[in-house]
């Protein structure tokens, strides 16, 4: 690869009378010793870049809970005929996925040919026409047809933005920073759980379920205009020989301003030396790195384990299947069961943030590992109280089941409510700031939009299975549906345990060593040193360093 003076300076040329090796190793012990704060003026600026990206978080939990909650609205209901479980049901939530699965071989190709930031204002801009079309409707099909345009949107934002905060985030608070975007899809959740609330008190009005879906264009819209002032991201930058570019972007945001500072000159030292000019993310047809090496394997099972995991591990049926669980543990008030609904988001919300500070304490594994067999057992309780709560009954209790409970299905009735948002906290805590994230650590810049976008796919396909077949599973099975997941998650946890390497205090490009490794989880958990980075830097076998 080859480099103006220009450049060359932009990527800390050194005296020839020092090995490069040297200078690599000197660099990465003065990272390590150099002190950083949160709470600089270069950081905040940061964090008001990375905010518009959450953004792209926050209005993919908007349709989480706002279809969720529309579920159990009167006026939704009458107006399409609707119920809360069954195949109908079912085909609503699943077409917003099925649109995330069309898009799948668009999104990575606009995100490597022109960059993040038009990858997110490309899928912004499809949700807003989406929300047209959808809040516009008078008939099923039309609104069916709204949802896939919705879900065909949002396919762009949730490549986009992941890869975007993850390369644009301080290395020291890298797990974090990344984590949060994920914790946002919460704050959207909550504010479409109450905003469907509040428009239940409109009487007489048969279209007051139009507001929640108007209301979905304030996000898209905020980040179509947001775009156009953030900074591209460095490593795309660097992909596109624009070294000049991205090494000034790494000085604003993690150099206080310094073009020579350490951090900044050792991550241009990374990049230069892992991103090719001959990587598939020059060709949109090119998949192959995926999996052509021992390395990109691994990468991949990590990609494809935790996006389908983020999905099928109990936690869809929160978000859009809330107002059953609640009516299977007796709470049948419209109202009463929209509040709850609402309230649900807002304590995992306190999860997921916690939790994403956590990555950075705790690190990756345990998180995932603890709060998953934790999630088990949830289920295997709720399971419990809800038989001990409806006696002869599957489905859905109506209001006079409900009015006969005696004291003692009062109780356990309670307790699968209390059980049902320990489960929202728990899994959020683990799983919320992780599901992106840790998709997005795990690949190279050279596949991280790619990976990304099959990352989704596998997310939307087993989105689109569950939320289909969960309608008609609550309908006919109610409760015992709980027991396919207290299995299935313990599942997640061994393939996790075997398959799962820690990325916590290593830079993006240093994990290359870590899934090159015959056993990258083993790898991963033996202590990482300023030598390590030599290893990753190309050095000769000679200088290598094994920790």
């Amino acid at each position: 690869m080859a480099h103006s003076i220009n450049e060359k300076e932009a990527m800390g040329a050194h005296d020839d009378a020092f090995p490069e090796s040297d200078v690599t190793v000197q660099l990465a012990h003065d990272v390590d010793n150099t002190k950083y704060s949160p709470w600089s003026k270069s950081m905040f600026r940061l964090y008001l870049v990375l905010a518009c990206a959450y953004l792209c978080g926050c209005l993919n939990g908007y349709d989480g809970s706002l279809m969720g909650g529309l579920n159990g609205m009167k006026a939704y209901q009458n107006y399409f005929h609707m119920s809360t479980a069954g195949s109908g049901t079912g085909l609503v939530f699943a077409m917003y996925n099925i649109g995330s699965v069309a898009a799948v071989f668009f999104t990575a190709p606009v995100n490597d040919w022109f960059g993040r930031r038009w990858g997110m204002f490309t899928g912004a801009l499809v949700i807003i026409i989406g929300t047209c079309v959808q809040a516009t409707t008078h008939t099923k099909s039309q609104f069916l047809g709204g949802r896939f345009v919705l879900g065909f949107g949002v396919s762009f934002c949730c490549v986009s933005a992941p890869c975007y905060v993850s390369e644009m985030a301080h290395p020291k608070w890298r797990g974090t920073l990344t984590g949060l975007y994920n914790t946002t899809w919460y704050i959207g959740s909550i504010i479409a759980s109450w905003v469907v609330y509040g428009c239940s008190y409109i009487e007489n009005n048969k279209d007051a379920w139009r507001i929640p879906i108007w209301c979905q264009m304030i996000t898209s819209g905020i980040v179509c205009l947001g775009v156009f002032w953030l900074p591209e991201s460095p490593r795309w930058l660097m992909a596109q020989d624009r070294y000049e570019e991205a090494a000034k972007i790494l000085a604003t945001y993690h150099g206080e301003g310094r073009l020579d500072h350490p951090l900044v000159q050792l991550q241009l030292k990374e990049m230069a030396n892992q991103i090719s000019s001959e990587a598939s993310d020059k060709k949109w047809y090119d998949y192959h790195e995926l999996w052509n090496t021992h390395s990109a394997r691994r990468r991949l099972i990590c990609v494809l384990g935790m996006a389908c995991f983020g999905q099928v591990s109990g936690n869809s049926l929160s978000s859009y299947y809330m107002v059953n669980m609640l009516k299977s543990a007796g709470i049948t008030d419209e109202h009463k069961v929209l509040a709850l609904n609402g309230i649900n988001p807002a304590l995992s919300l306190i999860g997921a943030v916690t939790g994403a500070r956590m990555t950075d304490v705790v690190g990756r594994r345990p998180l995932l590992l603890y709060t998953i067999v934790f999630s088990s057992i949830c289920f295997a309780i709720m399971t419990g109280t809800s038989k001990l709560a409806m006696p002869g009954h599957v489905g859905n209790l109506d209001d006079a089941d409900t009015q006969a409970l005696t004291p003692s299905q009062r109780a356990a009735a309670n307790t699968t409510i209390a059980f049902i948002f320990i489960f929202g906290i728990v899994f959020s805590f683990g799983w919320t700031a992780l599901q992106s994230m840790y998709i997005a650590e795990t690949l190279p810049t050279a596949t991280r939009a790619k990976g990304t976008a099959v990352g989704n796919f596998a997310s939307a396909a087993s989105s689109v299975v569950l939320q289909y077949s969960s309608g008609p599973a609550f309908e006919k099975i109610g409760y015992y549906f709980y027991l396919v997941f207290v299995f299935w998650d313990l599942i997640e946890g061994v393939v996790i345990f075997f398959y799962f390497p820690e990325t916590k205090d290593r830079t993006l490009e240093e994990l290359e060593e870590v899934f090159s490794a015959p056993n990258p989880v083993k790898k991963s958990l033996e202590k990482r040193s300023a030598q390590t980075v030599l290893n990753t830097m190309g050095a000769p076998d000679d200088e290598k360093v094994t920790i």
